[in-house]
């Protein structure tokens, strides 16, 4: 009985294991694509801000305003980042197209060419971040893993989406599931041990009996 009790614990730990392994991998990989996301969003701000720099000289230069966005920032607050560099990428064409001077300039068509390039990899990138997601949350929400998920700790990931405005929106992906594993298998272990000590105690009690 004692035997069979032990071999049982050690099935249950190593599939819990093998089912944690799992969701982490796959959370994980949302969050590598969302940084990649991020990383992408930021140099677009960075473009935008130069092509800022380049129109202040040229008329209506007090609708380029000027931002940063630095390594600390939030996700909310990069969203509002990026919708502002697109305020300003659109007021910058609008002055190109009234003064030929800054359309012709050689560093401003130099960053449309990269602000282009840029576009397409947050498009590469969106689509291989949702793909994640897609597989992050049709694996969570299977089952088994359906049961356990929630209580591991692996919250359900967000689409990165497109608002009503047209502005992507990355919403933050988090996972406690370190912690909570760590509670978990805490508890696991003081219920092994205990079980452990009651059938000793108990074969004991049978040994004492004969």
């Amino acid at each position: 009985m004692f035997t069979t009790l032990i071999i049982i614990l050690i099935l249950i730990i190593g599939w819990l294991f093998f089912a944690y392994n799992k969701l982490r991998g796959l959370a994980e990989n949302v969050k590598q694509k969302q940084s990649n996301i991020y990383a992408t969003i930021k140099k677009r701000h960075d473009i935008a801000q130069r092509l800022s720099d380049i129109a202040s000289s040229y008329g209506d230069h007090e609708k380029l305003t000027h931002f940063t966005i630095t390594e600390s920032d939030s996700i909310s607050q990069a969203n509002a980042a990026s919708s502002e560099a697109s305020h300003i990428i659109g007021n910058v064409q609008m002055l190109a197209n009234r003064y030929p001077d800054l359309k012709a300039n050689t560093t401003y068509q130099q960053l449309m060419v990269q602000l282009d390039e840029i576009e397409n990899t947050v498009l590469e990138r969106r689509e291989a971040y949702n793909a994640a997601v897609q597989n992050y949350n049709a694996t969570r929400g299977s089952i088994p893993h359906l049961f356990y998920a929630s209580k591991l700790g692996f919250n359900e990931a967000s689409y990165f989406e497109v608002d009503e405005n047209g502005i992507d929106q990355l919403a933050s992906f988090k996972t406690d599931d370190g912690k909570i594993l760590r509670d978990t298998m805490g508890r696991m272990a003081s219920v092994a041990s205990q079980s452990v000590k009651k059938m000793k105690e108990k074969t004991s009690n049978n040994s004492e009996q004969d």
